[in-house]
């Protein structure tokens, strides 16, 4: 499954995957889009990517979460284009035998992937206003 996508995020093959029975906890994060960013109110947002670059970054970032805690399964999807008010822009899902390794991995994979991966935010008006926000790498989004 590729960790980028420009189709709807379906959660369902993950929520059938199969468990092994050593699984003791299953964390799961749905990034939605906001009905407002920055304080202005939006139709939805705009992401931008350069893809295979995307996918190596997260990738490693999934492969780092594999060597830094005893995860079972993790499920990354990153949608991409224009994603409306109300639906699944990142899903991140972390299976493990405990909670705290769940948590850990789940919140280390959302941080990683906003700081380094190549996929870039512009929020859109009603009117299809380009609201051009700072960017969280600390470069300018223009």
């Amino acid at each position: 499954m590729p960790y980028v996508t420009d189709h709807p995020i379906d959660i369902a093959d993950w929520r059938a995957c199969p468990i092994e029975g050593v699984e003791g906890a299953s964390v799961e994060f749905q990034g939605l889009v906001r009905r407002e960013e920055g304080g202005a109110p939006i139709a939805c947002l705009e992401y931008e990517t350069y893809a295979p670059m995307a996918e190596r970054v997260i990738a490693r970032l999934v492969e780092q979460a594999r060597q830094r805690w005893p995860v079972r399964e993790v499920c990354v999807t990153h949608r991409v284009g224009r994603i409306p008010v109300g639906r699944l822009a990142l899903f991140v899902g972390v299976r493990a035998e405990h909670r705290r390794e769940a948590f850990e991995a789940c919140q280390f994979l959302i941080d990683e992937i906003k700081r380094e991966a190549p996929i870039w935010k512009t929020a859109i008006a009603a009117d299809g206003t380009r609201l051009h926000a700072p960017c969280i790498h600390g470069h300018s989004s223009d």
